[in-house]
């Protein structure tokens, strides 16, 4: 009973998560220009609304993963000179 009141949740959210994704889609159809440092990037809204935020995905990630390895390289030093 249990796992069928997750899958419903899980369908739920889901469901709830596409249709605004696809109102986010229609009211961001028209095309659009950014303009940074020259660099001129043109297209549709959502396209490059969503690159910009993968870019910002991928950014985050590499911090973190940087950031862990950096921290991870400094424990195992610690734990050599003891």
């Amino acid at each position: 009973m249990e796992k069928k009141k997750s899958q419903i949740g899980f369908w739920l959210v889901s469901t709830l998560v596409g249709i605004f994704a696809l109102i986010f889609i229609v009211q961001n159809w028209d095309k659009v220009t950014f303009n940074l440092l020259g660099l001129r990037l043109e297209g549709f809204g959502f396209l490059v609304f969503l690159v910009i935020y993968a870019l910002g995905f991928v950014s985050g990630w590499l911090w973190e993963f940087f950031r862990n390895k950096k921290n991870t390289k400094a424990k195992d030093l610690k734990k050599e000179l003891r």
